[in-house]
Formats: C-alpha cells, sequence, structure tokens
C-alpha cells in the first residue's frame, strides 16, 4: 500500500489530492509507533498532545466502564487537544500489534490553516460527535 493511499483510508484526509498531501506532509510531524499485546496506547491520565490514529492491529477502548474493541485504520482520538483540559477521555491498550500514526496539535492546526478539505473533514467530525453527543443526553442544550 503506498503513503498515498494510507493517508486516504484515514477519514480526515478522504478527498485530499495526492499533490496537495504530498506538499503538506513535509511541513507536519508524523509519528509512527508500534505497540505490542498489553502495551497502553493511550492513558486518559496523560494531556492530549495531538491526533491518535490506530493505522493497523486491534485495541480495547475504555471509557466510563464500557469497553469496546476496534480494528485499524480508525481515528482513536481528536478531542481533549484544545481547551483548557487537554486529557483523553479514555483508556486504549493494545490487544495484538498495532501501529499508529500520532499528529501533534501544532501540525494539526497546520493542517487546518492549510488544506481546506482537511479542515473539512475536521468539522464535520466534530460536527456528527456533538450531534451524537446531543442524542444520548436529554439534558444536553444546544439551539
Amino acid at each position: 500500500m503506498s503513503t498515498f493511499e494510507l493517508f486516504l483510508q484515514l477519514p480526515l484526509f478522504k478527498g485530499i489530492e495526492m499533490d496537495d498531501l504530498f506538499s503538506l506532509i513535509p511541513k507536519i510531524n508524523l509519528d509512527f509507533e508500534r505497540f505490542q499485546p498489553g502495551d497502553i496506547v493511550i492513558d486518559r491520565k496523560m494531556e492530549a498532545k495531538g491526533l491518535v490514529y490506530l493505522l493497523k492491529g486491534e485495541v480495547k477502548i475504555c471509557s466510563k466502564g464500557n469497553e469496546q474493541i476496534v480494528n485499524g485504520p480508525v481515528l482513536l482520538s481528536f478531542s481533549g487537544l484544545f481547551g483548557t483540559d487537554k486529557q483523553f477521555l479514555a483508556d486504549v491498550s493494545a490487544t495484538n500489534v498495532c501501529n499508529t500514526l500520532n499528529i501533534d496539535t501544532k501540525s494539526l492546526l497546520y493542517l487546518l490553516r492549510n488544506c481546506p478539505v482537511f479542515l473539512s473533514n475536521y468539522l464535520d467530525l466534530l460536527s456528527n460527535t456533538i450531534g451524537s453527543l446531543y442524542l444520548e443526553r436529554k439534558d444536553f442544550l444546544i439551539v
């Protein structure tokens, strides 16, 4: 799989042209990590410092007493990056060998400022998440 195909599997990069992507990549920090079964991928006590994509493998996500198993590619974290409480909302551990891609907040801001498709995808993600929260919580008022 080419680097371009890898990025197109990630929701925030969908619709980005190859030339645009390859002009952006050298200007952002991409950190690839590998985890073994049982390793902590995200600890909710950690300060959120960027996006975390699970590229390959399987993880267990524990949040508010609920557990969920997910397979890559999937965006594991996108909230908690801005505001006063910059923390992850869940604990994530590897259930088998996993590969992640981390994009730090500074690089995220660069992508949001310089790539309209990325900005649109990020706003869609936030809007859809807020809509889901609204449907789940009756006491959550949005006007």
